[in-house]
């Protein structure tokens, strides 16, 4: 039964973060380019990480994603979750201030998405298959 409870929060808080228009607001002509690439890229992230996890014997290292290393759905929908509160976060408050140095940090963000997949698909290289 904890577990139907879990599922039901994370459940809510996706449908929150999804209707949320507070990110799309917060976005200039400025950052509209760099969001859209962050985004991707921790799209893309995500998307290996689920893979890896859930075809080869690797394990998430993030401390704050260990409570659910026993789902990798509920592992990637979480850190999906923390990524959109971030990224809105960044842009409402960075962003609104100073919006050239909020494009910077999203491209620095692009970047590290894109090293972390190229770190996935080697792991899942040296890894044994499930």
């Amino acid at each position: 039964m904890p577990r139907l409870r879990h599922d039901r929060r994370l459940s809510a808080a996706l449908f929150v973060v999804c209707l949320l228009p507070a990110t799309a607001s917060a976005q200039s002509g400025s950052l509209r380019l760099p969001t859209i690439a962050a985004s991707a890229a921790a799209g893309a992230d995500w998307a290996s990480t689920y893979h890896a996890l859930k075809n080869y014997r690797i394990h998430e290292t993030n401390p704050l994603l260990r409570p659910f290393a026993d789902s990798p759905g509920h592992l990637v929908a979480a850190g999906a979750l923390m990524d959109v509160g971030a990224i809105a976060a960044w842009n409402l408050t960075v962003g609104k201030k100073k919006p050239r140095l909020a494009a910077a940090g999203l491209w620095a963000m692009t970047g590290f998405r894109a090293y972390l997949v190229v770190h996935n698909l080697r792991n899942m290289q040296r890894a044994a298959p499930r």
